[in-house]
């Protein structure tokens, strides 16, 4: 069984999120290039049920030009990579200021920042190592990579050290923080929860296991259209966090909150009734072949259409259609029918555009809905076909 002995400094111990004890411990030192490429793990984003990643995918072009970088000339190294080992088990193998790591006992160093590097070194050791040059490989492999390194089995502390750096040290896109903050408040960090709860943001929590939901749902029109971070959603498609944004209306509204099953099983089903209605009114909009041609789907039709579902339920009621239950398609049917039926409205080469063609990608929505401006615009106007007289 290989052994690494990494000569270490103890520092003060982390903040366990859960327990709230400061009891994680946490070291800074240096281990070689090679011994980092071999023994590490990134762990990736991914909506498969049961991953616990939250790590975008990399920059390849950025890797490879720090990678050829690595080859041709000395560089250094002077931040940190932050690595965990998920073994509690590693603190006994710490004496007099030297760690002992065995890789095949105490698990992988999982990268919770600094990515990009050790993937531009395993680039530059593979190339290296293709060319025959044995002299340039041990060059890269004895280069002393400086590293934090926690001990914790506790993935949401990785999270939470991964949110902390990068959230305000470089631009983390909506999509992946929205989807570290829902997790952690899943997993159990109470003052992500809290926080969420103060800020009125605690809908995000639900909008994303119904977002989860949809996009496997194979029956579901928004199958596999919701784009979260490290997926290759079908396209015309929205983000998870633009989604859940316009699923807000649903959650925090009025009927929700009375719903006997909670706020989750509620906003998932009247979702699901909402765009099983708007498929049966207008089946040709959607599908494989067809969403693509159309507005609809994109993230300015998903908007204007979720904002006007409160307005909907609403014309349901006092126009006294038949159907009311706001779970069942049927109750939906025909007001998509009436809104599609009288859009109507001119393309930007000054066309008029009427009904399903009104909504063409490219046409009279597009040069309509572009922008906030645009968009409340569009909502006003699908409100009027909704109520215009026969």
């Amino acid at each position: 069984m290989k052994n690494i002995k990494l000569k270490v400094l103890r520092g003060p111990d982390f903040k366990d999120t859960l327990s709230k004890q400061h009891d994680i411990p946490y070291f800074i030192g240096y281990i070689s290039a090679k011994d980092l490429v071999e023994h590490h793990k990134i762990p990736y984003s991914s909506i498969e049920k049961g991953s616990d990643g939250y790590q975008r995918q990399p920059g390849r072009a950025r890797i490879a030009a720090f990678a050829k970088k690595i080859a041709t000339k000395p560089v250094d190294f002077p931040t940190l990579i932050l690595l965990n080992i998920r073994d509690e088990n590693q603190i006994n193998f710490y004496k007099n200021g030297e760690l002992t790591f065995m890789p095949d006992y105490n698990n992988k160093l999982f990268v919770v920042d600094g990515q990009h590097r050790v993937l531009a070194l395993q680039i530059a050791l593979n190339m290296a190592d293709a060319d025959g040059n044995s002299e340039l490989y041990d060059k890269i492999s004895n280069i002393q990579i400086p590293f934090g390194l926690t001990i914790t089995e506790s993935v949401l502390n990785e999270m939470v050290l991964f949110y902390e750096v990068n959230n305000f040290a470089k631009s983390v896109s909506a999509n992946i923080r929205t989807q570290i903050e829902t997790m952690r408040a899943k997993l159990g960090d109470e003052d992500m929860r809290l926080s969420m709860e103060q800020l009125g943001d605690d809908w995000k929590v639900i909008a994303d296991n119904i977002l989860l939901t949809i996009t496997r749902d194979y029956d579901n029109v928004w199958f596999n259209r919701i784009k979260y971070d490290n997926t290759s959603p079908y396209k015309p498609n929205v983000g998870n966090f633009a989604m859940g944004k316009y699923l807000k209306n649903i959650i925090t509204s009025n009927e929700a909150e009375m719903a006997s099953d909670g706020k989750t099983t509620f906003s998932l089903e009247v979702f699901n009734a909402y765009w099983k209605a708007f498929e049966i009114a207008w089946p040709n909009v959607f599908g494989e072949d067809n969403a693509k041609n159309y507005s609809i789907q994109t993230a300015m039709g998903a908007d204007v259409f979720m904002r006007i579902w409160s307005f909907i339920k609403d014309w349901i009621i006092k126009t006294g259609q038949k159907e009311q239950d706001l779970r069942n398609p049927k109750t939906y049917v025909p007001a998509f029918k009436k809104i599609i039926k009288n859009s109507e409205g001119s393309d930007r080469e000054g066309n008029i555009k009427e009904g399903l063609d009104y909504w063409l990608v490219g046409s009279a929505a597009g040069a309509q809905g572009s922008g906030e401006a645009g968009k409340s615009q569009l909502v006003s106007n699908l409100k009027f076909w909704l109520t215009l007289d026969e």
